[in-house]
């Protein structure tokens, strides 16, 4: 068998145009991951007691877990004792998983970036009479923002690619697409290759707005 190129042309404008619903699932899960990685991360970062023993498990069980699984068993599973994921729509679930276990590795990710600043300046900081926030909100987090922006968009690029999973509970994305236009045409190697292209071009695109960025916040230190 040849690969088909002319119905691969003919089915990269059908499979492209849900690229608006994978792209809103992973905008509105990057903005939730991201309020629940900094929540999480300062608190590891001032090591609140009690709660930083729990973060710790929380995110060794998110890394230790494939997201389909969890997906999967708070989709499927927790519907059982829960009427209000029953009456979820797949969509919705599938951003709240992507939210809570991406929001774990961009706490990482804010964390690393808190403790990369010197300490010295924190002292030096208070010498000067800073206050806690003061300290906080203008030599902290401005250091912090370089530090944590290249492995922030790494996390947002894996979350755009986590959001292929999204078809397995019946989502019509990019994925979604290719898997009814395939079952009906058999032409399964033509539209996954459909598939791919369009992740691969929207990831080139992130890739260079990261590049952009990162020289912008390096060229201002």
């Amino acid at each position: 068998m040849r690969f088909n190129w002319e119905y691969f042309f003919e089915t990269l404008p059908l499979i492209a145009s849900k690229l608006n619903v994978t792209l809103s699932l992973t905008l509105i899960s990057a903005f939730f991951s991201l309020v629940i990685g900094i929540v999480l991360a300062l608190i590891s970062y001032y090591n609140v007691k009690g709660l930083s023993q729990l973060l710790r498990v929380w995110i060794s069980f998110i890394r230790g877990t494939p997201v389909a699984t969890q997906l999967f068993f708070f989709y499927y599973g927790m519907a059982n004792i829960s009427s209000i994921i029953l009456n979820m729509s797949p969509t919705v679930a599938v951003a709240v998983i992507m939210s809570l276990n991406m929001g774990a590795f961009v706490s990482e990710s804010i964390r690393g970036a808190l403790i990369s600043v010197d300490e010295g300046q924190r002292e030096a900081a208070m010498s000067l009479g800073m206050s806690g926030w003061q300290m906080t909100t203008r030599i902290v987090i401005p250091q912090a923002i370089r530090v944590a922006l290249p492995p922030l968009f790494n996390d947002l690029i894996n979350l755009f690619k986590m959001s292929s999973l999204a078809f397995l509970v019946g989502v019509r994305d990019v994925m979604g697409a290719a898997k009814i236009e395939s079952t009906q045409t058999f032409l399964f190697f033509e539209c996954y290759a459909c598939v791919m292209a369009v992740y691969w071009v929207v990831t080139l695109m992130l890739t260079f707005v990261q590049r952009r960025l990162e020289a912008r916040c390096n060229a201002i230190y």
